[in-house]
């Protein structure tokens, strides 16, 4: 079980989709996310996207602290059916909308621009780097957004790698997460 941390639906769990492809935030990982990002935003009426949603846990914080919306997208059809499932036992499923797709090929055809982008890909996802370009050249990430992505510890991302400016990193034995924001 997943269980959001704070806010309008704190302590609440969600449920799980079957299977092991699916690997879950850990609570630690995410308090320190969402301390980071509580100390650089308001979430209240934000535009979301959850890429590589998973169990959806990271748009359901979102949501528990006051975004307007969040779009999650997974290409695993039992995950997206869990997200529904909690956003009804949540009871905010007007303000959730899943799509069943790869989160590259979403970023190609999406015009919307997001105030917050979590990106949770697989570890060894062969293409991070790509991920983050095309988000920065569609320009996804509103002015005043912030972009996270969890990925391996292993991968350090510079101002010679990422066209973004790197907000925060910070790394939790094998698992990390940098937020990137607009450069200034």
């Amino acid at each position: 079980m997943v269980r959001i941390i704070t806010g309008k639906y704190k302590g609440r769990l969600l449920k799980l989709a079957k299977g092991n492809d699916i690997r879950p935030t850990s609570d630690r990982v995410k308090e320190a996310l969402f301390n980071v990002l509580a100390s650089r935003i308001n979430f209240e009426n934000l535009l979301v996207l959850d890429l590589f949603a998973g169990t959806g846990a990271l748009g359901f914080e979102a949501l528990s602290r006051g975004a307007e919306k969040v779009i999650f997208v997974d290409n695993h059809r039992g995950a997206l059916r869990m997200i529904k499932e909690n956003a009804q036992m949540l009871g905010c499923s007007e303000k959730v909308f899943v799509v069943n797709d790869d989160a590259l090929n979403f970023i190609e055809y999406t015009n919307e621009k997001f105030d917050l982008i979590f990106a949770d890909p697989p570890y060894m996802y062969p293409h991070i780097d790509k991920l983050v370009h095309k988000i920065w050249e569609k320009k996804l990430l509103s002015e005043i957004g912030f972009f996270s992505l969890e990925h391996d510890s292993g991968i350090v991302f510079t101002s010679e790698t990422t066209p973004f400016e790197i907000e925060t990193r910070r790394a939790f034995g094998k698992t990390a997460f940098t937020i990137f924001k607009y450069k200034e």
